[in-house]
């Protein structure tokens, strides 16, 4: 009886270490998944640090340069006829933040996010995750505005013609005649779709500033010094 019990015993024994060694392997194998998703995540999101800084201040300079003919329009100084060029892709150009995600996606499409311990990690994540949403929503209707709106005003009403130099070509954009310009500044309805431009960049540049500080506090959130 007492051989039953002890072979009983021994072998339960052996189940619950087995278990419990299984268990500590997992474990381990959890946080070194978690430890280079980490160091995944923070490369991602300090590259679209940067692709985001560098989408703001495009923004910025074309911001500059649309208040800029505004004032034009109302009887301030004429633009430059060398920066007519210029002015012309701040009307035209638009931004799209298309940050590469491929741990992160993995991450969600896995339902592993999980891994992440934590609790603030993940929710500053998923904020990043609505405020690029939101951005996306706002970045498209800037685009539909120049692709629907300015782009064929311009066409109807101004003589576009190739860049002057291979400068111009892959800093600016299509050519405009500075007189052209001028009379198209005297056009009311010209005035108008430039105050429709102005308000759809500041809005995208205010809602790109949202998702630089969801960024940043999921940065901060991966900084394995905080």
């Amino acid at each position: 009886m007492k051989a039953h019990l002890l072979d009983g015993a021994t072998i339960v024994v052996g189940i619950v270490l087995a278990l419990l060694l299984d268990q500590g392997w997992r474990t381990a194998s959890d946080r070194l998944e978690e430890r280079e998703a980490i160091a995944g995540l923070r490369a991602e999101f300090e590259t679209g640090r940067s692709e985001l800084a560098a989408d703001q201040q495009a923004r910025r300079d074309a911001l500059a340069r649309l208040e800029r003919l505004l004032r034009a329009a109302e009887g301030g100084p004429a633009v430059h006829p060398d920066s007519v060029a210029a002015f012309t892709a701040a009307m035209l150009d638009y931004r799209f933040y298309t940050p590469s995600h491929p741990v992160l996606d993995d991450l969600i499409a896995s339902g592993r996010l999980h891994l992440l311990r934590s609790d603030a990690l993940r929710y500053r994540i998923m904020r990043y995750l609505q405020e690029r949403d939101r951005l996306a929503i706002v970045e498209e209707r800037e685009r539909r505005f120049s692709a629907d709106r300015m782009e064929p005003w311009l066409l109807d009403h101004l003589p576009l013609g190739p860049p002057r130099t291979p400068d111009d070509e892959v800093l600016w954009g299509p050519h405009v005649d500075p007189e052209s310009l001028d009379e198209a500044l005297l056009d009311p309805s010209f005035r108008t779709l430039l105050v429709l431009r102005v308000e759809r960049t500041d809005i995208a540049l205010r809602f790109s500033s949202g998702l630089g500080r969801s960024l940043e506090a999921a940065l901060a959130s991966l900084d394995p010094r905080r």
